[in-house]
């Protein structure tokens, strides 16, 4: 009943229009046909049917092939979002020790400062005298020229 109520719905037929409608029928095809086109109309519904089922599964699949890729970037996003979470709240291995007042004092800056550069240990006291020695040799090539001017 509830199909001839969205066929009378679709087609704007109301129940009076049925019976002429039906009463043609009986009087154009006869007793022996109507089953035969019952039966053909039947078919000819579950045919539509059939393929409006078929629309609404490709509908759904194509729907579901837009949802599911926005599904697994959610996802995505909040695994990578969870992660950073995680990232956040750990704490370090080796925690900063705690310093007492009495380790926390000043820096002591009255102790003796470095005067000369002999006193340096090896690697840093050459720098110093390889200058030094270098200065000397060039002062004295700089007065030989003079001595020979002074001499002739």
């Amino acid at each position: 009943m509830n199909m001839y109520f969205g066929f009378i719905l679709l087609f704007g037929i109301s129940g009076g229009e049925i019976f002429i409608i039906l009463l043609l029928i009986l009087l154009l095809f006869g007793p022996k046909k109507i089953p035969e086109i019952a039966r053909t109309l039947g078919k000819g519904i579950n045919e539509i049917k059939k393929v409006q089922r078929d629309i609404n599964a490709e509908i759904h699949r194509y729907s579901e092939e837009i949802e599911n890729p926005a599904k697994e970037m959610k996802e995505d996003i909040e695994g990578f979002s969870k992660g950073l979470s995680d990232i956040e709240n750990v704490s370090p291995e080796n925690p900063p020790a705690n310093i007492d007042s009495e380790q926390s004092g000043e820096i002591d800056e009255s102790g003796p400062a470095v005067t000369d550069t002999d006193e340096l240990p090896y690697p840093y006291n050459q720098a110093e005298k390889n200058r030094d020695s270098s200065v000397d040799e060039q002062e004295k090539n700089d007065s030989a020229p003079q001595d020979q001017k002074k001499a002739d």
